[in-house]
């Protein structure tokens, strides 16, 4: 039965699930013990006891009334409540999982802009069903089924003061706009792809979060739904403030193509937004963008953390947005839809088309909104057909549903779409189609024309093109999401490309070829005369495959299995893992005693993080095949990968017996070891994996390996630095510099090596500077400043050696130097997470007394006037007011081994500290005193 007001179906739910939930706990803990209270958290009573006009005495039932829905949780988490009031009915993540879920959908309900659909109808139906099997009274879960048979008995309409709890302010200025999604049927699936965004935008490392895919694939819907979700979160919000800013100048609806004004198109728009948002307007005097400009950095200050919303960005021109992307503070976090991004500090997430589950859900949910009574009645499989046709793209299905909604025939629609005239067609792809090169357009066409995805040297045969234009081709083709690159393994075992069109993209490409006749000829010319020389490529690597030598395959069963794990290696490197996993069973039920089967198996699963499964996996194929070294090679790396050396080891050793001539197992015995501590074994194997076999030629292995042997050194050093060896410790710090130099040689860009060098001379200037060499010391930590690698690590590492300069030369009585590192410090750290973060607070306290140190404030003049040997003291007098102060050897800079008499006399300056003594009298104390001037006599 449908029900025509989903918002009071939503609320007659929630409110009820909420009364029960209560009277649940109510029942449970009352029963539990006398005193109730106690099995309440403190946080969760005081908040009570705040509410205006309450205050508990002895009815935990009114206690109850007073919390909120968030506090539910709070209560069946706290301490052993979960047992008594949930037991074993759900597991307690999924339990945290289901209130977090019905927390937004009951602020959907409760909010009178916002939307609620069927779809969020549905969730907080199975929710709250699932969330209930621990309720004593079987009421609610009967309330359910009367709803479902008969609505309009039981759905009560929604309260104002429901709707007026809700509109209470939430914390967080934004100008979100309401999805488009909340029109049409609800947000679908992406449950990953959230998870996944919300990740990079709750971290530190990634500054700028950019969505790319073709046209209609969901990056804007998916954008919203994410910061939208954000913005529910009962816990503490991630973000002060949300600026939406949008590109986009045309929209796709059921009537065609339409265009749109953009919030967005040059600098000064934005700059606009963020003065509107945040209410500065009456700030503006000029009205120049300089003004306005140094009026939005000042908005930036007054927040600790601002999202940036950028849709569209790849309709922008103006690059001063570019700039003020790249360039933004610390505290300000983009997050980007572009079909191309930006290319340069962007964490890039591409999005692909829905799964076909998500898209028959989305078809189902669109056809009851819009009450085609004919679609809704379709089997899964049928719909599944028609939303294939479209490639899983939700902006294709909702227009084809737009136009059956208009009174068209749905498989005349879905025909139309692979003609160029459709607006769906051009929407997605026109645009986007005009402004890559030629060269990137032939590409295209070439790949319209093959009926497999082909290799990369199949097609740049195919297209005549030199190297280089076809590397930047297909990177613009791969950066604007019309071309898919798969990787796959060749018949040398090495890991190649091949390119797939993207599905909807075919239609539309062959129907702008057709208006291209010579080069669309010229092409299948080329096409034709390289057939043989690729069915022979063809057999060939068949050939190869069916020898399987990697496997070590002998009977036919174990031959058939092989191919069978190879084609879940393709699938799951073309992102169907659930395939794969279907592949990899059918290949063991074919061939059940086949080790190798079970170790890739278990290699595919830590890439999914699935440890448990990965480590049962590789014991069951250590079981059937103990001489297998490379078994073990890969266990021992995934429990490194998951820090667990202990373990990598004991597996890396029983490599390492079965094969210690293996380069591989050899490096990964030794970073194992030197993570453990034993450094001279590790450097003997991290070396020996170097020369052992002089047919194995790996520049990447190299790398990886100089760059262990560096990294051990350095925590040699660090080792004998404790053990109180500075001379020994210098030269692993001189030895891991060298080797860090040479290796840079290989790949000047590796930003591993460039981190790992950098260490290993802030390390040697500093031990430089315990045996008295400043010259090297200095030259050291110079090499740190100057390097221009800009990670977050090695910018703590940059911090710590800007201290320790300006230090040096402060003790050196060189203050301008000294300052000089300190404004470098100021400039480049200001608002930096490093000087806020508790974790850092041993450079922020050096930076501080660093600070006090150079502070000219209470800087003044004077000159000794005696000087007390056998106390260890002198005065001096301030040459302004003629007060005198009593200073030692241990108050000058640089620090005096003892005093002399020679000092009488002598001109200084010094900074005056006035102590308290307990009796309430006052001691003028010099510090920092620096010698000026000679001897007056």
């Amino acid at each position: 039965m449908t029900i025509t007001n989903r918002r009071d179906a939503g609320y007659t739910i929630i409110s009820r699930f909420e009364e029960s939930f209560r009277n649940d706990i109510i029942e449970k803990l009352e029963a539990k013990s006398g005193d109730v209270m106690l099995s309440i958290p403190q946080g969760v009573i005081l908040k009570a006891n705040s509410r205006e006009g309450f205050l508990f005495h002895d009815d935990f039932g009114d206690f109850m009334e007073q919390i909120d829905f968030p506090d539910l949780m709070e209560i069946c988490l706290f301490k052993d409540n979960y047992g008594v009031i949930i037991s074993d009915h759900i597991n307690k993540e999924d339990f945290k999982s289901n209130m977090s879920e019905l927390y937004t959908l009951r602020c959907k309900i409760a909010h009178v802009k916002g939307f609620f659909t069927s779809i969020d109808l549905d969730k907080l139906k199975e929710l709250t069903q699932e969330t209930s099997l621990f309720f004593k009274d079987n009421y609610f879960r009967n309330l359910i089924e009367k709803i479902e048979k008969n609505p309009e008995e039981v759905i009560i309409k929604i309260p104002n003061d429901f709707i007026q709890d809700f509109l209470e302010q939430s914390g967080i200025t934004h100008n979100l706009p309401i999805p488009d999604y909340e029109y049409e049927g609800g947000f679908v699936g992406r449950d990953d792809d959230r998870k996944k965004i919300t990740q990079y935008l709750l971290s530190d490392k990634f500054p700028v979060v950019t969505i790319s895919g073709a046209g209609g694939v969901g990056k804007t819907s998916l954008a919203l739904k994410v910061v939208h979700d954000l913005t529910y979160q009962a816990s503490k919000k991630p973000f002060d403030s949300i600026v939406w800013l949008s590109a986009k100048e045309n929209k796709l609806s059921s009537l065609g193509i339409e265009d749109i004004e953009p919030t967005l198109k040059s600098f000064e728009e934005l700059l606009d937004t963020f003065i509107e948002l945040f209410g500065f307007e009456n700030e503006i005097k000029v009205g120049s963008i300089e003004e306005k400009e140094s009026l939005t950095n000042s908005i930036i200050e007054l927040n600790d953390r601002i999202l940036v919303m950028v849709d569209n960005l790849e309709t922008i021109t103006d690059e001063r947005i570019i700039n003020f992307i790249i360039d933004a503070p610390i505290n300000v976090k983009f997050l980007v839809t572009s079909r191309k991004g930006i290319g340069q500090i962007e964490r890039r997430y591409d999005l692909k088309q829905l799964k076909a589950k998500e898209a028959v859900y989305l078809f189902r949910q669109l056809a009851r909104d819009k009450q085609l009574t004919s679609l809704i009645t379709l089997e899964d499989a049928v719909i599944k057909k028609y939303v294939h046709k479209v490639s899983y793209y939700p902006l294709a299905i909702k227009w084809v549903l737009g136009q059956v909604a208009r009174g068209k025939n749905i498989n005349k629609v879905i025909d139309s779409i692979h003609f160029d005239e459709s607006d769906i067609s051009k929407f997605c792809f026109e645009q986007i189609f005009n402004t890559i090169s030629s060269e990137s357009r032939k590409l295209l066409y070439a790949l319209s024309l093959n009926q497999d995805p082909p290799t990369a040297s199949i097609l740049q045969h195919t297209c005549g093109f030199e190297e280089h234009r076809f590397d930047d081709a297909i990177e613009e083709l791969i950066l604007v999401s019309l071309v898919i690159p798969e990787q796959f393994q060749n018949e040398h075992s090495e890991i190649a490309t091949r390119y797939e069109l993207l599905p909807l993209t075919r239609g539309f490409t062959r129907q702008q070829l057709n208006k291209d006749p010579e080069t669309r000829e010229s092409l299948k010319k080329r096409i034709s005369e390289i057939e043989q020389t690729v069915s022979a490529s063809e057999r060939a690597k068949k050939e190869y495959r069916h020898s399987l030598y990697n496997f070590g395959a002998h009977t036919d069963e174990e031959k058939i299995a092989t191919i069978m794990a190879q084609n879940a290696f393709q699938k799951y490197q073309s992102g169907h893992y659930e395939l794969a996993v279907e592949e990899y069973r059918k290949a063991i039920k074919l061939a059940p005693t086949f080790a190798p089967l079970y170790r890739n198996w278990g290699v595919m699963e830590s890439y999914e993080d699935h440890l448990h499964e990965a480590t049962s996996l590789l014991q069951k194929a250590a079981e059937l095949d103990s001489t297998d070294s490379q078994v073990f090679l890969l266990w021992g790396n995934i429990y490194r990968k998951n820090s667990k050396f202990n373990e990598a080891h004991e597996k890396y050793e029983k490599a390492f017996d079965l094969a210690p001539e293996d380069p591989i197992i050899l490096s990964a015995l030794g970073q194992t070891k030197g993570r453990m501590g034993n450094y001279q074994e590790a450097h003997e194997l991290l070396n020996k994996s170097l020369v052992i076999d002089p047919d194995f030629k790996s520049v990447k292995h190299e790398i990886i390996n100089r760059t262990s042997i560096a990294e051990n050194l350095i925590s040699w050093g660090d080792y004998l630095l404790r053990d109180k060896d500075p001379r020994s410790a210098e030269a692993k710090y001189l030895e891991s510099i060298e080797i860090c130099q040479e290796t840079l040689a290989l790949n000047i860009r590796d930003k591993k090596v460039y981190s790992t060098l950098t260490k290993a001379h802030l390390r040697a200037g500093r031990v430089a500077f315990q045996l008295d060499k400043p010259n090297r010391a200095i030259a050291c930590l110079k090499s740190v400043v100057n390097s221009k690698e800009r990670t977050f690590k090695h910018g703590i590492l940059r911090l710590s050696a800007l201290i320790d300069l300006a230090n040096y030369f402060m003790n050196a009585n060189h203050l301008k130097e000294s300052r000089s590192y300190l404004n470098v410090i100021e400039k480049e750290f200001r608002g930096s997470v490093i000087l806020k973060e508790p974790k850092f607070s041993s450079l922020q306290d050096n930076l501080k007394v660093l600070k006090s140190k150079l502070d000219l404030e209470n800087l003044a003049s004077g000159s000794i006037t005696s000087v007390n040997l056998a106390h260890d003291y002198l005065i001096i007098e301030d040459k302004t007011d003629g007060k005198t102060y009593i200073g030692s050897s241990n108050d000058f800079i640089p620090k005096l081994v003892e005093l002399n008499h020679e000092l009488a006399g002598l001109t200084v300056q010094f900074s005056k500290v006035t102590k308290r003594k307990p009796g309430g009298e006052s001691k003028r104390v010099a510090k920092l005193i620096r010698i000026t001037g000679a001897n007056k006599h």
